[in-house]
């Protein structure tokens, strides 16, 4: 019963999209983060689409809730993969910045372009969570990748979608992911903070894909389950899978970053061995 109690504790949510990301999700971080404090989580990865968009005021809601913030990014790349990125430290951070500075300079406004090889080069002390639901090859080959890409840093999503089959299916993905030597994490796939706010959501979905309501079907989710849920029903989500649940803490206690390490840094205006004043007088 003691370690039971102990895994709700820890828990956290990983995958919390805001409205930050256009037209995808629904809630605010302030509203995210509210109800993440009457529910018990520990802690929100905000992972905004291809952005960091909405870091600074789920910053601001972490401060109010106690409710502590990781800082995430999803990265949705050129072919297709999609990856959930987290810093573990203030340089990781400095090298997502640069990594997304990269792949927007690319697309342009609203656009965001990042090949794996980007990832490659920019991967150093960032988590990566691969995003698939389906054990195909394409989830195969990109396991291999994030493994050879992030050693011991790579992780692979198990997502409950309430769907036919549905533990058949993750017990594939997790055999997929144990073959690859990457180990699984639970975790929920959250728009809005609260159902009552799945009606918006499907109106910023229909915008999004230029539809209507009417004429959506299924284009829009099928069942209303993608708000916070508290880590007694998670953990009774993931019954079948303890460990993929468990690593939740794991990845929580080896992301340290927190944007109070941020303090503005002046460029060095000298010359080695070399005043200000000195500086001035050569000058002037």
């Amino acid at each position: 019963m003691v370690d039971a109690w102990v895994l709700r504790l820890m828990y956290a949510e990983l995958q919390v999209t805001t409205h930050f990301s256009f037209l995808r999700g629904a809630s605010s971080p302030a509203e995210l983060f509210e109800q993440a404090k009457l529910l018990g989580i520990e802690a929100l990865g905000i992972v905004d689409r291809n952005s960091l968009a909405g870091i600074v005021r789920a910053y601001e809601a972490s401060r109010e809730t106690g409710v502590r913030l990781i800082v995430g990014c999803r990265l949705d790349l050129t072919d297709g993969t999609s990856l959930l990125v987290y810093p573990t430290d203030r340089a990781a951070y400095s090298r997502l910045c640069r990594l997304l500075s990269v792949g927007k300079s690319r697309g342009g406004k609203g656009k965001c372009f990042l090949t794996w090889d980007d990832v490659v080069a920019w991967n150093e002390g960032l988590l990566a969570i691969l995003l698939g639901d389906d054990a195909d090859d394409t989830l195969r080959a990109n396991l291999t990748r994030v493994k050879a890409t992030f050693g011991d840093r790579a992780y692979m999503a198990l997502i409950r979608r309430f769907a036919p089959n549905e533990n058949l299916r993750l017990y594939y993905v997790e055999q997929a992911a144990q073959a690859a030597k990457v180990p699984t994490v639970a975790m929920g796939d959250v728009l809005y903070h609260h159902p009552s706010r799945r009606r918006l959501q499907d109106v910023v979905s229909c915008i999004r894909q230029r539809c209507t309501i009417d004429e959506a079907g299924f284009r829009l989710d099928r069942h209303a389950d993608r708000f916070l849920k508290d880590p007694a029903e998670m953990e009774r989500l993931f019954e079948r899978h303890p460990e993929a649940f468990r690593r939740v803490g794991d990845i929580v206690e080896r992301c340290t970053f927190s944007l109070d390490e941020l303090r503005y840094q002046y460029p060095s205006e000298t010359d080695p061995g070399e005043t200000a004043q000195d500086k001035l007088e050569r000058l002037t």
